[in-house]
């Protein structure tokens, strides 16, 4: 695997190639870049598997760098990750409108920036997550046949995890006016304030839909714990199942 670092501070370069190095894979192949030219560059010449980019940068900054990638046919592969001082619902949006699939707010603490490396790197080395149809027994308990859409989502449970999760689902139905997003919104944001950050690490969650509806599997404990304080106050539409390990919450698509 290869794993571009674009990003103008060295400190920071270094720092992420030491993790990428030591506590996740050592065979991965690190490229490093200081600017969004030098980083295009690189691409366009190497085979690259994921993308780290900062914003602010000179000669071309992170978003033209984003933009340039996911528009080309042969790079749109690549999946890029943003980490950056920029913050706010604005910020994040506009990250994801330009076509980046994760976001890493900063500044990044040591476990924080070693779980989510970790996670991305898990998520991209899965080859079965590049199946447009996958049949699963696991995390189904409403036993749809067949799920389509599969996508699995790696967090430890900040705030922007949550935009990321409405990011992708409403990715899967442009029109997001047909997915209840507003009220899933409230009931994740709840749950999330409710933990009083005491979440134990990082976990998994996961996007599935159907023809009616949008699936989402969570394994985290604390999260689920959290969920049930809100159970009687989901809107009627949903439908929440809980298992020992994990949840799913069916959010349904609207009719047109």
């Amino acid at each position: 695997m290869n794993i571009l670092i674009a990003e103008d501070a060295k400190e920071t370069r270094e720092a992420l190639k030491n993790i990428i190095k030591y506590s996740i894979d050592k065979t991965i192949i690190v490229y490093e870049a200081d600017n969004g030219a030098d980083a295009l560059d690189i691409i366009k010449n190497n085979s690259i598997d994921i993308l780290l980019t900062d914003i602010m940068m000179p000669t071309m900054n992170g978003f033209e760098l984003i933009k340039l990638v996911k528009n080309d046919e042969a790079l749109k592969h690549i999946f890029i990750a943003v980490i950056t001082g920029l913050s706010g619902d604005e910020q994040v949006k506009k990250v994801f409108s330009y076509g980046a699939d994760y976001y890493i707010s900063k500044p990044i603490q040591q476990e924080d920036i070693v779980a989510r490396l970790k996670l991305i790197y898990k998520l991209v080395n899965k080859e079965e997550v590049q199946s447009l149809q996958l049949v699963r027994d696991t995390f189904n308990p409403f036993k749809v046949p067949v799920m389509m859409n599969y996508y699995t989502i790696f967090t430890i449970l900040q705030e922007d995890d949550l935009y990321q999760i409405i990011h992708h689902i409403a990715a899967l139905y442009p029109d997001s006016d047909k997915i209840l997003l507003k009220d899933f919104i409230t009931l994740l944001l709840k749950s999330y304030e409710s933990l009083d950050n005491e979440f134990d690490g990082a976990f998994e969650m996961m996007l599935e839909t159907s023809d009616d509806a949008v699936y989402l599997s969570c394994t985290n404990l604390n999260f689920i714990d959290a969920v049930k304080e809100y159970e009687k106050t989901i809107p009627s539409a949903y439908e929440l199942k809980l298992m020992s390990n994990s949840m799913t919450i069916k959010i349904p698509i609207k009719g047109e």
